[in-house]
């Protein structure tokens, strides 16, 4: 029964970690604050000739668009007075394959969330007393090594992101479209390199702080346990 419910509390963990990731990175890709703090920081604006406003128009039409709350992505300016698409079709293609995969994370991080607590109410079912001696210390010590292994990830994207990046492609998309050209493709150049990089910063530090969140408040638990269990 004690391993049964050790292996509980490993699967547990191990799908905490993955809800805090998936929601870190659902927090950094709809939050256009965070977008328009690296485009200045960057200056995207200038490299792409366009105020900081049309960007901010722009994004807010990617990222609702990425949340499913908007259609398409036909989007026009004007040019010289010329009234013009910003998003040719393949731009459009490999953002409708980015809106999919939010997608899909959805319902990812709803049926995670829903096995979370299923883990928790049959650990209880099956044995409460052992339950409360040994899950949170298997879960606070199979955290602390996914956190370690997702530390090693983020030290390889630091050494060499370019090569993380297009594994990460590699790995989430079943086709090339997002191969952009600079020459020809808006996406590319209002989202350069540097942009992702410092999108991962965000996303790792956000799974930080929820980690941290989530691991102080456990030991904080366990302490007050010994406190009352002694006291």
């Amino acid at each position: 029964m004690r391993v049964a419910i050790r292996i509980m509390a490993i699967i547990f963990a191990i799908l905490l970690c993955f809800v805090f990731l998936l929601s870190a990175i659902r927090y950094v890709a709809f939050n256009q604050d965070i977008y328009r703090r690296i485009q200045v920081k960057h200056k995207i604006a200038d490299f792409v000739l366009m105020s900081q406003e049309s960007l901010d128009s722009i994004t807010n039409s990617l990222i609702l668009y990425m949340k499913g709350d908007r259609q398409d992505l036909v989007i026009y300016d004007k040019q010289d007075g010329v009234k013009r698409e910003i998003f040719n079709e393949r731009e459009k293609m490999h953002m409708e394959d980015v809106q999919n995969l939010f997608k899909l994370s959805e319902w990812v991080l709803l049926i995670t969330i829903c096995l979370l607590s299923i883990i928790l109410i049959a650990g209880f079912l099956i044995d409460m007393d052992i339950m409360k001696s040994i899950f949170l210390k298997t879960v606070v010590i199979t955290m602390i090594i996914t956190v370690l292994f997702f530390i090693m990830i983020i030290f390889y994207m630091i050494v060499d992101f370019y090569n993380f990046w297009i594994f990460f492609h590699e790995l989430v998309f079943t086709n090339d479209l997002y191969f952009l050209d600079p020459y020809t493709d808006l996406l590319i150049n209002i989202m350069p390199m540097e942009f992702f990089v410092s999108i991962c910063f965000n996303i790792s530090l956000y799974f930080g702080l929820l980690f941290l969140g989530t691991f102080v408040m456990m030991i904080f638990t366990k302490l007050m346990r010994k406190v009352i269990k002694n006291g």
